[in-house]
């Protein structure tokens, strides 16, 4: 039996939803989130490359999430964030392990905020190197913004397996996710 359940979030009325939000918008900075609604109109409209899952344990108990984008070549995995309790238990690792094998052959890539730049950049840039990730290196990357007003931000990119062309990728990326 399994530590955890994992399901697609495809209805905008599923109550599941309530907790995502809370957990999404408690773990990242404004500048590196969607507003809600932009989620809810990709779930709504059922975007093709835009994935929202739940992770549930086996009794039903909300874990935590992931949105992830299928795109040509590459999962990117936008947003990922464990319930503060089900933290260093083991559960985010299993999440990203059993993520990364799903996508074979294809690499998995996240976004981190820098190293230095907080003390949760830094747990989560340990984690995913735990889990086998590895910062693409000699790239000065930047998030664009994800609504008028707010600036770039710059990030790292960090892939379960090299990219072949980063450059390809980055403008897939800005333009397929961040519509820029």
């Amino acid at each position: 039996m399994s530590r955890y359940e994992v399901y697609l979030v495809n209805d905008i009325n599923d109550p599941v939803l309530d907790k995502i939000k809370g957990l999404y918008l408690s773990s990242f900075p404004e500048e590196e989130r969607r507003q809600w609604q932009s989620i809810i109109d990709m779930i709504d409209n059922s975007s093709p490359f835009f994935f929202l899952k739940a992770i549930l344990s086996p009794d039903g108990e909300f874990m935590g999430f992931y949105s992830s984008w299928n795109l040509p070549g590459v999962l990117y995995i936008e947003h990922f964030a464990i319930e503060p309790r089900f933290r260093s238990t083991g559960i985010g690792s299993s999440v990203i392990t059993d993520v990364v094998a799903g996508a074979m052959p294809r690499s998995v890539v996240v976004e981190v905020e820098l190293p230095g730049s907080s003390s949760d950049a830094d747990r989560r840039i340990s984690f995913y190197e735990r889990n086998g990730f590895s910062a693409v290196g000699d790239l000065q990357y930047f998030q664009p913004p994800y609504r008028p007003g707010l600036d770039m931000v710059e990030m790292m990119l960090m892939t379960s397996q090299p990219l072949p062309d980063v450059k390809t990728f980055v403008i897939m990326l800005h333009t397929l996710v961040y519509n820029q």
